[in-house]
């Protein structure tokens, strides 16, 4: 996962790859897909997760730290 800035093709050096999505979310859809996200971590049973989720739960664990991440650096205090 990178941050896209508006306006731009590049992500830092890198240009968005043909196998990426650019999506646009606010602060809270982001923070409800994480709690999504933790929430079926919780509970779901291990032995299932692939089964009902299509991702393993180490999978699940790395995206919601990643948009965990993703929230915390591009948070602004108003």
């Amino acid at each position: 996962m990178k941050i896209l800035h508006p306006d731009s093709s590049r992500i830092g050096e890198e240009e968005v790859a043909d196998d990426e999505l650019v999506v646009a979310t606010t602060r809270g859809e982001l923070a409800t897909m994480a709690g999504a996200i933790n929430e079926a971590l919780e509970a779901v049973d291990k032995w299932e997760f692939g089964l009902r989720l299509g991702v393993t739960p180490a999978q699940a664990t790395e995206l919601r730290d990643r948009l965990n991440e993703v929230l915390r650096v591009t948070y602004r205090p108003e």
